[in-house]
């Protein structure tokens, strides 16, 4: 046994610790192509004369393994299949191979690899839905079911099987037998709206659209709270059936509910002036409709990688499936690959009405990037483009915010609250984010105004009420007032230090410092390495005649990277303690 087999043959090894994190890929998951292992194998076979193959292909074994840590799979994807070079009837390699390719959208690799797999017998539920998915896409869909009856039971199996067994009977003209496919699914809670889509969407591509209609109706009817992709796919239904009225009530109780969502209107204005029909026209795009799906399930559940195979695979048969491209750079930006989300961002067309979602996206990735002028340049373009949207000004105001360009930050929330005209209640955060510029850039009256204003959209949210509370606290006023706010806010918020931080500094400002040392150890366990919090425990140990701790806390302020005009003022305490006595207007006149 070679050393590569070793390493990907024994317990523990780099595979099988792969193979762990991903336990729950196995369970549904991967792409689908045409190509065969044995090309593949050849061309890798062409290395420099001069190097020795074994040494070679080691090497990109454990360059794989490295840059697979590192999340950079688009290599780790090549690596591996180069190391199969050496070793092709290496099981495990093989496996690696395939789950790397797979995940990458590398469609003819992962769908070689798959049938090497199943050539050697280890075939699993991921290469036996890559089999399927290629067998589909080349039109032989009775090839496809026999693969996926294949996959050994799961409870995911248990779900996602029937639901694509149905779009595969459907493609085989078995309109009865696909129905039935879904009925054995059965009750399970949270799964109504993925069946009844399906249910409605085989109907039609049956041409049933009578029936599909009704089962679109009657799920609405039965429900108050549906996505944007049913409220997408059943209006359709309902407006090809000739239901148009019912169809624009359900567009227009979805905006209501998310006001801020212009997706719907922009996809319906574009479907009209295109006069679009079906948007699941046969079962080839039922399937990956379907795939679509599992992958947002899989990606709710915080499993990264079959859920970017899913997607991957719905992409591999439905290339303009658009929502698939926006998954996959969710699932990206997840996995902090940001140029290769990216990259998917910027492949979605221009026309689509998912553009839009897509570059505000790539702006987001830029600010992480630390390209910073490039990210405020996609913003600016995409104000201009849409005059009548707030959202691009909005990121742009806390990216100029976030580089603390208060001034500027201001002033861009301000072009945005002139976009939206009539403030409605989400419209809080940009008084919120425009008072703090305000307050950091000493115009505290145009701040308390905006504060005061988010409070009015927003009554109860505690981060408005928290930074309000406290600005009067440092300026020694309204402390009655800060108190019911801060209380209010605790209530709310009781996890979160900086809050009750400062409800603690309020009684410390009321000279209650015994009340005071309570709230602020409370923040100090929430949050122990904010510097300021610490300070402020330390004051209030000190005012209870806890000097010893007042400079353990002082010390530990000093240590956490306070501010730079903070760093004399902890110093000083810590060689003299408190030294001057709380003066009479920081404490009301009835505790004088």
């Amino acid at each position: 046994m070679t050393r590569m087999a070793e390493l990907t043959r024994r317990p523990g090894g780099p595979f099988l610790m792969l193979l762990g994190s991903l336990c729950a890929a196995l369970l549904l998951t991967l792409p689908a192509a045409t190509a065969r292992a044995s090309q593949q194998t050849e061309e890798l076979r062409l290395l420099p004369p001069e190097q020795p193959v074994q040494e070679s292909v080691y090497g990109s074994f454990l360059a794989g393994v490295i840059a697979e840590r590192r999340g950079d799979y688009r290599a780790a994807a090549d690596l591996m299949v180069h190391a199969l070079s050496a070793e092709p009837d290496n099981a495990g390699l093989l496996m690696q191979a395939f789950m790397l390719n797979a995940a990458e959208g590398r469609i003819d690799t992962a769908y070689a690899l798959a049938e090497r797999l199943q050539d050697l017998g280890h075939t699993d539920v991921a290469s036996l839905l890559v089999l399927a998915t290629g067998a589909l896409a080349e039109g032989r869909a009775e090839d496809a079911r026999e693969l996926l009856a294949q996959q050994p039971p799961s409870s995911l199996v248990e779900l996602s099987r029937p639901v694509l067994d149905a779009w595969l009977a459907v493609a085989e003209d078995k309109g009865d037998e696909a129905l039935e496919s879904l009925d054995e699914v059965g009750e399970q809670a949270g799964l109504d709206p993925l069946l009844a889509l399906h249910r409605a969407l085989i109907l039609d591509v049956l041409g049933r659209l009578d029936e599909a209609a009704e089962v679109a109706q009657t799920f609405l009817e039965e429900n108050e709270n549906y996505s944007l992709r049913l409220v997408w796919h059943l209006g359709n239904l309902l407006e090809r059936a000739g239901m148009e009225e019912q169809a624009e009530a359900l567009y227009q109780e979805f905006q209501a509910r998310n006001p801020d969502n212009s997706f719907l209107a922009e996809e319906l204005q574009q479907r009209r002036d295109d006069e679009q029909g079906a948007l699941v026209p046969d079962a080839q795009r039922g399937f990956a409709e379907a795939l679509f799906d599992f992958a947002s399930l899989l990606a709710q559940e915080q499993a990264p990688i079959p859920a970017l195979i899913h997607a991957q695979l719905a992409l591999h048969l439905a290339p303009e499936l658009d929502t698939a491209r926006l998954l996959t750079g969710e699932i990206l930006q997840f996995q902090n690959r940001r140029e290769a989300a990216i990259a998917i961002y910027q492949s979605v067309p221009e026309d689509s009405p998912l553009a839009w979602s897509a570059q505000l996206r790539v702006a987001e990735e830029l600010e992480r990037l630390d390209r910073l002028e490039e990210a405020a340049e996609t913003l600016r373009q995409l104000a201009d483009l849409q005059p009548d949207r707030y959202e691009p000004l909005y990121r742009l105001g806390n990216l100029l915010r976030n580089q603390e360009r208060f001034e500027e930050a201001a002033e861009v929330y301000s072009q945005a609250l002139e976009v939206v005209g009539a403030s409605q209640r989400q419209h809080w955060i940009l008084y919120y984010f425009r008072a703090i510029c305000y307050e950091r850039s000493k115009q505290w009256e145009k701040a308390e105004s905006d504060f005061k204003r988010a409070l009015e959209l927003e009554p109860d949210q505690p981060f408005v009420l928290n930074y309000l509370a406290y600005s009067w606290i440092e300026q020694h006023r309204n402390l009655e007032e800060a108190e019911e706010m801060l209380v209010r806010a605790v209530e709310r918020e009781p996890d979160d230090g900086h809050i009750t931080d400062s409800l603690g500094w309020l009684y410390y400002r009321l000279g209650e410092y015994q009340k005071a040392v309570e709230h602020l150890e409370r923040a100090v366990e929430l949050q122990p390495l904010d510097p300021v919090i610490n300070d402020h425990l330390g004051d209030a140990y000190w005012r209870v005649n806890r000097q010893r701790e007042a400079v353990v806390q002082w010390r530990r302020a000093l240590s956490l990277d306070p501010e730079e005009d903070e760093i004399p003022v902890i110093e000083r305490k810590i060689e003299e303690g408190l030294t001057d006595a709380p003066t009479p207007e920081l404490v009301p006149e009835e505790q004088i």
